[in-house]
Protein backbone atom coordinates (compact mmCIF):
# COMPACT_ATOMS: atom_id res chain seq x y z
CA UNK A 1 0.00 0.00 0.00
CA UNK A 2 2.89 2.35 0.75
CA UNK A 3 4.32 1.84 -2.79
CA UNK A 4 0.90 2.63 -4.29
CA UNK A 5 0.79 5.89 -2.33
CA UNK A 6 4.28 6.78 -3.50
CA UNK A 7 3.29 6.27 -7.16
CA UNK A 8 0.35 8.67 -6.83
CA UNK A 9 2.41 11.34 -5.03
CA UNK A 10 2.86 14.50 -7.10
CA UNK A 11 5.26 16.56 -5.05
CA UNK A 12 7.93 16.02 -2.42
CA UNK A 13 8.70 19.55 -1.20
CA UNK A 14 9.63 20.04 2.43
CA UNK A 15 7.68 23.31 2.69
CA UNK A 16 4.05 22.57 3.58
CA UNK A 17 2.78 25.80 1.99
CA UNK A 18 4.50 25.09 -1.34
CA UNK A 19 3.15 21.55 -1.31
CA UNK A 20 -0.39 22.77 -0.62
CA UNK A 21 -0.20 25.36 -3.40
CA UNK A 22 1.13 22.78 -5.82
CA UNK A 23 -1.66 20.34 -4.93
CA UNK A 24 -4.23 23.08 -5.37
CA UNK A 25 -2.90 24.02 -8.80
CA UNK A 26 -2.91 20.37 -9.94
CA UNK A 27 -6.41 19.91 -8.58
CA UNK A 28 -7.71 23.01 -10.38
CA UNK A 29 -6.05 21.95 -13.65
CA UNK A 30 -7.46 18.44 -13.36
CA UNK A 31 -10.92 19.73 -12.53
CA UNK A 32 -10.80 22.09 -15.53
CA UNK A 33 -9.86 19.21 -17.82
CA UNK A 34 -12.67 17.08 -16.36
CA UNK A 35 -15.22 19.89 -16.83
CA UNK A 36 -14.12 20.47 -20.44
CA UNK A 37 -14.31 16.72 -21.12
CA UNK A 38 -17.78 16.54 -19.56
CA UNK A 39 -18.94 19.53 -21.63
CA UNK A 40 -17.57 17.87 -24.77
CA UNK A 41 -19.45 14.66 -23.97
CA UNK A 42 -22.66 16.54 -23.19
CA UNK A 43 -22.58 18.90 -26.16
CA UNK A 44 -21.23 16.64 -28.91
CA UNK A 45 -22.62 13.38 -27.59
CA UNK A 46 -26.02 14.27 -26.16
CA UNK A 47 -27.05 17.58 -27.69
CA UNK A 48 -25.59 17.34 -31.20
CA UNK A 49 -25.74 13.50 -31.43
CA UNK A 50 -22.31 13.16 -33.01
CA UNK A 51 -20.82 9.65 -33.32
CA UNK A 52 -18.87 8.12 -30.45
CA UNK A 53 -15.61 8.48 -32.37
CA UNK A 54 -15.80 12.28 -31.94
CA UNK A 55 -16.41 12.46 -28.18
CA UNK A 56 -15.26 9.04 -26.97
CA UNK A 57 -11.79 10.25 -25.96
CA UNK A 58 -13.35 12.95 -23.78
CA UNK A 59 -15.44 10.26 -22.09
CA UNK A 60 -12.28 8.19 -21.48
CA UNK A 61 -10.51 11.23 -19.98
CA UNK A 62 -13.51 11.87 -17.72
CA UNK A 63 -13.60 8.25 -16.54
CA UNK A 64 -9.84 8.23 -15.89
CA UNK A 65 -10.19 11.47 -13.89
CA UNK A 66 -12.98 10.03 -11.75
CA UNK A 67 -11.01 6.83 -11.08
CA UNK A 68 -7.84 8.79 -10.25
CA UNK A 69 -9.62 11.12 -7.83
CA UNK A 70 -11.25 8.14 -6.13
CA UNK A 71 -7.90 6.38 -5.80
CA UNK A 72 -6.27 9.52 -4.38
CA UNK A 73 -9.02 9.95 -1.82
CA UNK A 74 -8.64 6.33 -0.73
CA UNK A 75 -4.86 6.61 -0.39
CA UNK A 76 -5.10 9.94 1.44
CA UNK A 77 -7.75 8.54 3.79
CA UNK A 78 -10.14 11.45 3.31
CA UNK A 79 -13.22 10.91 5.48
CA UNK A 80 -16.80 11.51 4.45
CA UNK A 81 -17.11 14.43 6.87
CA UNK A 82 -14.15 16.18 5.25
CA UNK A 83 -15.67 15.68 1.78
CA UNK A 84 -19.03 17.14 2.78
CA UNK A 85 -17.56 20.45 3.94
CA UNK A 86 -17.02 21.93 0.47
CA UNK A 87 -19.82 20.33 -1.55
CA UNK A 88 -22.19 23.32 -1.50
CA UNK A 89 -20.59 24.97 -4.53
CA UNK A 90 -20.63 21.75 -6.53
CA UNK A 91 -24.24 20.97 -5.70
CA UNK A 92 -25.30 24.56 -6.42
CA UNK A 93 -23.56 24.42 -9.81
CA UNK A 94 -25.21 21.11 -10.71
CA UNK A 95 -28.62 22.36 -9.60
CA UNK A 96 -28.02 25.58 -11.51
CA UNK A 97 -27.23 23.64 -14.68
CA UNK A 98 -30.31 21.46 -14.19
CA UNK A 99 -32.60 24.45 -13.61
CA UNK A 100 -31.05 26.24 -16.60
CA UNK A 101 -31.69 23.23 -18.87
CA UNK A 102 -35.28 22.99 -17.61
CA UNK A 103 -35.79 26.73 -18.14
CA UNK A 104 -34.30 26.61 -21.63
CA UNK A 105 -35.88 23.36 -22.90
CA UNK A 106 -39.22 23.19 -21.05
CA UNK A 107 -40.24 26.76 -20.34
CA UNK A 108 -38.80 28.54 -23.39
CA UNK A 109 -38.96 25.45 -25.66
CA UNK A 110 -35.71 26.48 -27.36
CA UNK A 111 -32.49 24.70 -28.22
CA UNK A 112 -30.09 24.21 -25.36
CA UNK A 113 -27.34 26.15 -27.15
CA UNK A 114 -28.22 29.85 -27.66
CA UNK A 115 -27.70 31.62 -30.98
CA UNK A 116 -26.41 35.15 -31.36
CA UNK A 117 -24.32 37.29 -29.04
CA UNK A 118 -27.23 38.89 -27.15
CA UNK A 119 -28.86 35.52 -26.58
CA UNK A 120 -25.57 34.15 -25.18
CA UNK A 121 -25.19 37.13 -22.85
CA UNK A 122 -28.79 36.78 -21.69
CA UNK A 123 -28.37 33.06 -21.01
CA UNK A 124 -25.10 33.54 -19.13
CA UNK A 125 -26.81 36.18 -17.00
CA UNK A 126 -29.74 33.86 -16.31
CA UNK A 127 -27.36 31.04 -15.35
CA UNK A 128 -25.46 33.34 -12.98
CA UNK A 129 -28.72 34.38 -11.32
CA UNK A 130 -29.85 30.75 -11.02
CA UNK A 131 -26.48 29.77 -9.53
CA UNK A 132 -26.56 32.63 -7.00
CA UNK A 133 -30.10 31.74 -5.94
CA UNK A 134 -29.38 28.01 -5.57
CA UNK A 135 -26.11 28.69 -3.72
CA UNK A 136 -27.88 31.18 -1.43
CA UNK A 137 -30.62 28.67 -0.66
CA UNK A 138 -28.06 25.96 0.08
CA UNK A 139 -26.10 28.36 2.30
CA UNK A 140 -29.25 29.25 4.26
CA UNK A 141 -30.30 25.60 4.64
CA UNK A 142 -26.82 24.57 5.74
CA UNK A 143 -26.55 27.37 8.31
CA UNK A 144 -30.05 26.66 9.59
CA UNK A 145 -29.23 22.97 9.92
CA UNK A 146 -25.98 23.74 11.78
CA UNK A 147 -27.70 26.17 14.15
CA UNK A 148 -30.25 23.46 15.09
CA UNK A 149 -27.46 21.10 16.14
Amino acid sequence: MNKFRKILRITEHDDERVRALEYRSYAEAGFLIAVLSALDVIIRGLVLSHPLSEWGMSLCILIIYIIYVGARQITMRITKDEKKKNRAEEVAALLGIAFFVVWRKVILKENLIPSGLLNWIENIGVFIVIFIVTYGMMYLFRNKKQSEI
